[in-house]
């Protein structure tokens, strides 16, 4: 009796801690902190591509009314002599509509949420298959992707499509929450998810079918009339998702994840998130960590922040580098761990940092970092954010290579209205051959001084 008793007394006690159903444990949800908040700019600038010098005229203001956002992203480069840089302006009409940087109802995890345009950070579920993925190669190869996703709270989805002009990459994740309509404390939030996430590029799923081979960073260059070429490139998985804990000072959920590369292997993860949710007004962090069994031929977040980089390289010697080769030759790298922690602190400062180490594997590491300083110093602005993946040792974790992404402002305002600020940029660059095709994104830093005119409205 004494037990039947304390466990009545634990479903209680939970439920009165179920007083908020939703949850706010997202370390990079609020790092960036989606508010929608209306603000403007404007300015000028110089900016180098290699050792090309352009005069540049931005405007790129965020537009919000009510649950709407348009965000703008108009740049005229201006070369010495006076012309356009014809790069931004070969794609036809998606140069004009990639001024449109993207046109939003809601926010993620809103109960309605649709965005059109350019895709920054793509998740579906906790990020096992597609997380944080960028649809955008480079400035020159822009595309106009879409995020849907509704929730009706015993049921809902999300889904992503890459490019609406091709459908290249398509996902979507279904969940159900069987025990909603109960009122069964904890269990009447538990959610069970299925996902389907399939790459139709003709470059998807390339593999090496023999020949010489050589190495270039690690990964395989083969001739492309050696290849085998295997189709689409399909990901299925299964997820499930349980609320542990609701309180003002603490939020805990667990979850587990099965992801399955069809014709490849398997990867199985179970995790806790934690969020310790605005204190005093003061910080507000949430972490998540995570224990990964990782089979052959199988790698977490497939679509990733550079996928569109090296999906597909091509050389003029008739060489390819692809990823789903390297997804073919990875093999016995057994467990790992992997986490996150991000924060806002005081409103002036967000941080971010998430890393996965598998045990087994020299290249199995994957490092984000970002920063955000606001007012923190008065009239300072800094931002950062920084991608790598296939880490093999600590001391790479800092190398900038094929396998980065970085950004870094540092400015300055001497009035309100007025940022002096230097961007620097870890990009990609896309070389193309005589008829126009993409051949491959080749890294390239970028340093832009700029002058912009900040308002808010």
């Amino acid at each position: 009796m004494k037990q039947i008793r304390l466990l009545f007394s634990l479903l209680f006690f939970s439920k009165l801690l179920f007083a908020q159903a939703g949850s706010t444990s997202d370390a990079y949800l609020l790092y960036q902190g989606l508010t929608g908040e209306a603000r403007g700019g404007g300015g000028l600038g110089v900016t180098t591509f290699g050792n090309d010098v352009f005069y540049t005229l931005n405007f790129s203001p965020d537009l919000a009314f009510g649950k709407v956002g348009i965000g703008l992203d108009v740049n005229l480069r201006i070369s010495q002599s006076g012309q356009l840089r014809q790069e931004d302006w070969n794609d036809g009409i998606s140069s004009y509509l990639r001024l449109i940087r993207y046109v939003r109802y809601g926010n993620k995890r809103d109960s309605l949420y649709i965005r059109v345009g350019q895709l920054d950070f793509t998740r579906l579920g906790h990020g096992s298959i597609v997380n944080l993925y960028r649809n955008n190669g480079s400035y020159d190869a822009r595309r106009v992707g879409l995020e849907f996703d509704m929730d009706f709270g015993n049921y809902g989805f999300e889904s992503m499509i890459s490019d609406l002009s091709n459908f290249n990459i398509v996902g979507f994740r279904a969940y159900s929450r069987p025990l909603f309509s109960t009122d069964i404390p904890i269990l009447s939030q538990l959610q069970l998810g299925a996902s389907y996430v399939a790459d139709f590029s003709s470059r998807a799923n390339i593999t090496r079918g023999g020949g010489s081979v050589a190495k270039s960073n690690g990964r395989e260059l083969f001739f492309d009339s050696l290849a085998i070429r295997r189709g689409n490139l399909t990901i299925v998985g299964l997820d499930a998702g349980l609320p542990l804990l609701r309180s003002p000072i603490f939020e805990l959920d667990a979850y587990m994840d099965f992801a399955k590369i069809i014709g490849y292997g398997s990867g199985f993860a179970i995790g806790v998130t934690g969020t310790v949710p605005n204190v005093m007004g003061i910080i507000t962090l949430s972490s998540r960590l995570e224990h990964r069994v990782v089979g052959d031929q199988f790698q977490f977040a497939y679509f990733d922040a550079i996928y569109e980089q090296d999906r597909f390289l091509s050389f003029e010697n008739g060489q390819i580098i692809t990823r789903a080769n390297e997804l073919a030759n990875f093999s016995a790298p057994g467990p790992g761990v992997y986490g996150d922690l991000g924060g806002e602190i005081l409103g002036k400062v967000r941080l971010f940092g998430s890393y996965q180490r598998l045990y087994r594997t020299p290249r199995g590491g994957q490092l984000h970092l970002g920063a955000r300083l606001t007012e923190l110093i008065p009239s300072v602005l800094f931002r950062a954010d920084y991608y790598k993946r296939d880490i093999g040792f600590e001391t790479d974790l800092f190398t900038l290579d094929d396998r980065s992404l970085s950004i870094v402002e540092l400015g300055y305002f001497p009035y309100p209205y007025l940022l002096l600020s230097v961007i620097y940029q870890w990009t990609y660059l896309a070389v193309r051959n005589d008829a126009g095709s993409i051949l491959r994104y080749e890294p390239i830093r970028r340093v832009e001084p700029r002058v912009t005119f900040q308002f808010n409205f």
